[in-house]
């Protein structure tokens, strides 16, 4: 892990010791941390700054909240797809509605076929010789 003096804004805002100094700046010992750091560090003011209205940017941020009407609609929605698979046929799938010459069974013999009309054909060909 790199030392705090070579982090850039961003690395230093999702860092949680330095999100607590900022959300909470009155806890003594991150405080003090922080302010010794930075009298050891003073090149390193813009930085700070920098990561700090990260920090109190992203911890304004708050999901817009759906309305009660765009909940009810969400709702409605799940209720009509939930109705429409259950009144589906038991027998109703996706495999039901593959043409019949693609439906699994119908491959695997049509290999075979194929397979064994090549063995044939190669059997064929030796004999003629």
């Amino acid at each position: 892990m790199k030392p705090y003096s070579e982090y850039s804004a961003e690395e230093l805002a999702m860092e949680n010791l330095f999100i607590r100094w900022v959300r909470f700046p009155n806890d003594p010992p991150i405080r003090s941390f922080w302010e010794n750091w930075m009298i050891k560090y003073p090149n390193k003011k813009d930085t700070i700054d920098k990561a700090r209205e990260l920090v109190l940017i992203t911890s304004e941020w708050r999901p817009e909240t759906l309305s009660n009407q765009d909940v009810n609609s969400l709702w409605d929605r799940i209720r009509t797809s939930l109705e429409i698979i259950k009144d589906r046929e038991p027998g109703d799938s996706q495999q039901d509605t593959l043409p019949e010459i693609l439906k699994p069974n119908n491959i695997i013999l049509g290999v075979i076929s194929m397979a064994l009309l090549g063995i044939l054909c190669f059997i064929f060909l030796i004999f003629i010789r």
